[in-house]
């Protein structure tokens, strides 16, 4: 284990997964020194810690709370504690924010898993650069380790209120496809370590839009614009619509709902020119999940123990 102050830094380059990465020690300034890791106080979407620095573009200022971005060169860095700012019942008992388990009628199960603090850190690409891949059946099979060209196990990605994204596989062995009866009624749940993750449509990132004023309702498949966060190497993963609100274009998506294209927002901002995106949507494909195939070159995440 890492000690305090020293990050163990994951870089993933050209889509290696994890157990092929190389696994670097750093000393650095942390970025949570100012940021909340307390998981006993009520955490909220207007009490939630955010920042960002000069010169961080309009998409992240627009969408996003709970998490601090800045600009370090060519790179966006997005740090959060991964604590959701909503009830859940992986919480534990003692905190604000724990909830008891619903089972939906019997349907879902808690895993036995408790979220905890955690420190992570996503160095985005301002303009990255894709590997020149077309994402194929065979690829995105939801399946842990089948492809050199996976997103790395762990975080992967962020939610639009900090939360980490998980990419569409579960641990070996597992079904994500099973494994989704275990998410609580954010649509997350947390893996052995204590963090709290995504693997699809969602409310909590919906609860951001809603919270900004850019949306009626926080229902996966019922929001005017759906937005869910941005993944390591720039790929953006929206929901049932684009990014201005506008339709999908359904013919043009790859097998993990993909496509490039322009994505501005309903006010005409151009956030993003040619950006590969993901859509997760049940009324498109009834495996709704986060990327599991990584479109462009690098993915960097950090983490450490949180202070």
């Amino acid at each position: 284990m890492a000690p305090p102050g020293f990050p163990v830094r994951r870089v993933v380059a050209l889509g290696v997964p994890m157990l092929f990465s190389v696994l670097l020690q750093a000393c650095v300034t942390s970025p949570f020194d100012s940021a909340e890791s307390d998981d006993t106080t009520l955490r909220q979407l207007d009490t939630c810690s955010s920042s960002f620095g000069d010169g961080v573009p309009a998409f992240y200022t627009t969408y996003f709370r709970c998490v601090d971005v800045s600009v370090d060169g060519d790179d966006l860095v997005l740090a959060s504690t991964d604590l959701p700012p909503h009830p859940s019942p992986y919480y534990e008992t003692a905190s604000e924010n724990w909830e008891a388990w619903d089972d939906r009628g019997g349907e879902y199960h808690q895993n036995p898993n408790t979220l905890t603090a955690q420190a992570f850190v996503l160095r985005i690409p301002s303009a990255p650069v894709a590997k020149g891949i077309v994402v194929t059946e065979d690829m995105r099979d939801l399946t842990m380790l089948t492809s050199l060209d996976e997103f790395p196990g762990g975080t992967i990605g962020i939610a639009l209120d900090g939360v980490s994204l998980y990419n569409a596989t579960a641990a070996p062995g597992d079904d994500i496809r099973e494994e989704q009866y275990t998410f609580d009624t954010w649509s997350a749940h947390p893996s052995p370590d204590g963090a709290y993750h995504h693997h699809s449509p969602n409310p909590g990132g919906l609860a951001v839009l809603e919270a900004n004023g850019l949306v009626s309702t926080h229902v996966p498949g019922e929001a005017e614009i759906e937005l869910y966060g941005i993944a390591c190497d720039g790929t953006v993963v929206l929901g049932c619509t684009e990014l201005d609100g506008g339709a999908v274009a359904t013919e043009e998506l790859d097998a993990q709902g993909g496509h490039v294209g322009d994505l501005r927002g309903a006010d005409g901002t151009l956030h993003f020119a040619a950006r590969y995106h993901t859509h997760m949507c049940a009324a498109i494909d009834a495996d709704a999940f986060t990327p599991e195939i990584q479109y462009y070159n690098r993915c960097t995440v950090s983490s450490a123990v949180a202070p």
